[in-house]
């Protein structure tokens, strides 16, 4: 590096920023933004700005995350918005136009826009727009050591002056350089820092049209105090921002600005050119190139990773891994838990002593069993996304949707979808949550839609009893048609939703191969926590409020399933059931596995008297025939997911009309195929 400050600063790692003890909304914060491509560390940074002291939610109307933190530094507090990873500002993405509209509209203080420092001209791009939008900017330039491996040379002061940003540089995975950001984000923030931008100069054609257009919008009360941003924003041909100024400016200067958008196709190449002869006049004067005989440890590996039949290969038995894993390390933790809460009950039982039967079931059946069912699935999602993390630190996650799209274009999918649906057999519940890996909107809802078709664990226990029970001598058999079923109602189904409700060509796979880095036990860890506790605020409250009801159902009102609401419902039905051969009894197992699908199993017990599997097992061969069980397998392997994929679906699809699809339907298509099979069956 050709930067004598950059050897010294990164002697000493930050050890006192993240996690002070600010408060939330606090009115006297300053608010920065961090703002960046995606891999560029962005996450890393903030995460170590904020600790714990973090939340995660969605931005207002949308699915993609939005995290908020706090820190405090030379007894200030700062407020960290972590932006959407983005290429641009343009509105050609959900991500793109929440980081333009909290920038222009919220108008943070700071905006620290985090590059790559061994892809720079890419990463200078959007810095270009940010600086349009009238933001006051800090680069924080990272990854400097994988730019030296690179063979590139910056000369950071040089780079500096020729910008007239503030630079500091990090290296965000090793906690280097932090403290000189949060440093000058401080003197920025109270104008002690100078902040001179070099202008950016466009042809006399666009600058003409972005006075004329300036001129006009001056005229009208825009909500957009930048004109001139929102003047560039028409050139290049932005539909989001013209949207917004259709109902506000007259009609002869919207047609005006539909005029100029008519030619915004040769417009934007003009703009863009301007940009890239800004970035190309800086990084000529402070960077040497890329040696062009350096080969990187990232594209020796990236040789064999990419081959189709090798990368394959891999990345089938590194998600197998992972699969194995989370359920070989969560099963004990959760068999824990579950025993703990078994002791609870125990000890609530008798802390409660003589009150009333109902409140003790009430309380503790009911309230404590929502809980327990709540709280078991803490090991199994925060081990999977601790493994998720890992994937997308290395770099492992990107090249492994780079390596399916081929074949999940051929069923109709996205790349990205594979990841999710591979998930869907551990548990439903992180194979939704895992949908927001997608880009575009129409792909992730179609991710959602079809991972409760995938067969979980839970409903592989099911299965598994009635296998052991009905064909022991075929069970490898019947699984596999289990699996075979399930797959093919996931692709009929994609294919099916993409020419109805979710028309659309599957968008193209974009995705950036990162360099293969070592994993950022803070950032993995930060990032497992944040999505865990997502889901137990959004699932939790709906799961125990359920749950009490559906044990009100089981009980009342007359004391036994069999003579309560749900027994009735199930005998209401029965008549339905008859043509696939089930009785009110499986029924009513059926309607009570929508809380959790292993419930079906405890339902049996209790509806045919038996104390144990094997006393049950016995029962079914008395009451079913193995046609029955076979397609008792089938229709719950199927039909609507449960309660706790339907609270993650409803949070995750924000659209009620989907969320009746997803449960209708699933009904709709196990009725379908459940009554082929036991018909056909009939026939020969």
């Amino acid at each position: 590096m050709k930067n004598k400050h950059f050897k010294s600063m990164v002697m000493e790692p930050c050890h006192d920023s993240g996690g002070g003890g600010s408060v939330p909304g606090n009115k006297g914060s300053i608010t920065v933004a961090l703002a960046g491509n995606p891999n560029v560390g962005k996450s890393t940074i903030f995460n170590i700005l904020t600790g714990l002291n973090q939340h995660v939610g969605n931005w207002p109307g949308k699915t993609v995350e939005k995290k908020e933190g706090y820190t405090e530094y030379n007894g200030k507090t700062y407020k960290i918005v972590d932006l959407p990873g983005t290429y641009s500002l343009s509105s050609g993405s959900i991500e793109e136009t929440i980081a333009a509209t909290y920038i222009v509209e919220q108008k943070p203080d700071v905006v620290v826009s985090i590059i790559d420092a061994s892809n720079l001209d890419r990463n200078l791009y959007l810095l270009t727009q940010i600086l349009e939008t009238g933001a006051r900017v800090i680069i924080a330039l990272n990854m400097l050591d994988l730019a030296t491996s690179k063979g590139v040379e910056i000369d950071v002061e040089r780079l500096e002056a020729l910008t007239g940003i503030p630079i500091i540089p990090i290296i965000a995975v090793k906690n280097r350089g932090i403290k000189e950001l949060l440093s000058a984000i401080s003197e920025l923030s109270e104008n002690k820092r100078t902040f001179k931008p070099a202008p950016l100069h466009y042809s006399k054609t666009i600058e003409d049209l972005i006075r004329v257009i300036s001129g006009k919008l001056n005229t009208y009360a825009v909500p957009f105090s930048n004109t001139r941003w929102v003047s560039i924003k028409i050139l290049e041909g932005d539909e989001h921002v013209v949207e917004i100024l259709k109902s506000i400016i007259s009609t002869e200067d919207y047609q005006f600005i539909q005029d100029v958008q008519n030619r915004a196709e040769k417009l934007i190449v003009e703009v863009a050119d301007a940009r890239y002869d800004w970035i190309h006049s800086i990084t000529s004067g402070a960077v040497t190139p890329f040696k062009l005989n350096i080969i990187t440890f990232t594209d020796k590996l990236d040789h064999l990773l990419t081959n189709q039949f090798l990368g394959l290969t891999f990345i089938v038995l590194i998600l197998g891994f992972i699969f194995w894993a989370t359920f070989g390390l969560s099963t004990p933790l959760m068999s824990l838990l579950s025993q703990s809460f078994s002791m609870l009950d125990g000890i609530s039982a008798r802390l409660l002593g003589n009150s009333p039967a109902w409140l003790k079931g009430l309380l503790i059946n009911g309230v404590m069993g929502g809980v327990g069912t709540v709280v078991s699935f803490f090991p199994l999602i925060f081990i999977f996304f601790i493994f998720l993390g890992i994937l997308e630190d290395t770099g492992l996650l990107a090249r492994s949707t780079f390596i399916m799209d081929r074949v999940m274009h051929v069923l109709g999918l996205h790349g990205k979808s594979f990841i999710c649906l591979l998930v869907g057999y551990g548990c439903n519940v992180p194979g939704v949550m895992c949908s927001r890996v997608m880009d575009n909107e129409t792909d992730r809802k179609l991710s959602v839609l079809i991972n409760p078709f995938i067969p979980c664990s839970a409903r592989f226990v099911v299965t598994s009893l009635f296998v052991s029970v009905f064909f022991p001598d075929h069970a490898a058999l019947v699984m596999i048609s289990v699996i075979g079923i399930s797959f093919a109602v996931v692709v009929v189904t994609g294919l099916l939703l993409r020419k109805t409700v979710l028309k659309g060509e599957r968008s193209p796979l974009i995705i950036e191969l990162p360099l293969y880095r070592k994993p950022n036990a803070r950032t993995v860890g930060m990032y497992a926590w944040n999505k865990t506790v997502s889901f137990f605020k959004r699932a939790g409250t709906y799961i125990i409020s359920f749950t009490i009801i559906i044990w009100f159902l089981s009980h009342y009102p007359g004391g036994t399933i069999d003579q309560s609401v749900l027994g009735m419902i199930g005998k209401f039905i029965a008549p339905a059931g008859r043509v696939l051969g089930f009785d009110w009894r499986i029924l009513v197992a059926l309607i009570t596995g929508f809380t959790a699908k292993e419930t079906s199993i405890a339902t049996l017990s209790v509806l045919y008297n038996a104390t144990n599997e094997k006393t049950l097992g016995i029962a079914l061969k008395q009451s079913i025939s193995p046609l029955v069980a076979y397609v008792f397998i089938i229709f719950q392997t199927l039909y609507i997911p449960c309660l706790a994929t339907v609270v993650t679906m409803k949070k995750e699809l924000n659209d009620n009309k989907l969320l009746a699809i997803g449960i209708i339907y699933p009904l709709f298509v196990a009725f379908l195929i459940s009554f082929v099979i036991y018909k056909t069956a009939h026939l020969f």
